[in-house]
């Protein structure tokens, strides 16, 4: 089943943003946080969904992580296209994804 990243709205809290998400025929809706955190004096910014994404990408991390990285690019005012393709669902993937 193919995933899309059907659209990426902000939130009233700064960095948060509610993301709607399409896998198959689908539909699903979570909250992802973009938070900048200095490690090492160096500023390192962290995306991260909230429980219900963490459950259903359990198991499909690629798909996860470019989630991540176009909602951290909307963050960042860079340009997105939505809806997007994310990837494909791995159904009934036991073992975790290897890039």
């Amino acid at each position: 089943m193919n995933v899309k990243l059907l659209s990426i709205k902000p939130t009233q809290n700064w960095g948060n943003f509610n993301i709607r998400v399409k896998i198959g025929t689908d539909l699903h809706q979570f909250t992802m946080t973009v938070k900048t955190t200095p490690i090492a004096d160096y500023p390192i910014q962290v995306t991260q969904g909230d429980d219900s994404f963490l459950n259903v990408f359990k198991f499909n991390p690629i798909v996860a992580l470019k989630i991540s990285k176009l909602v951290a690019k909307f963050h960042n005012h860079q340009a997105v296209e939505l809806p997007a393709n994310v990837g494909v669902w791995q159904e009934g993937f036991l073992e975790p994804q290897v890039s």
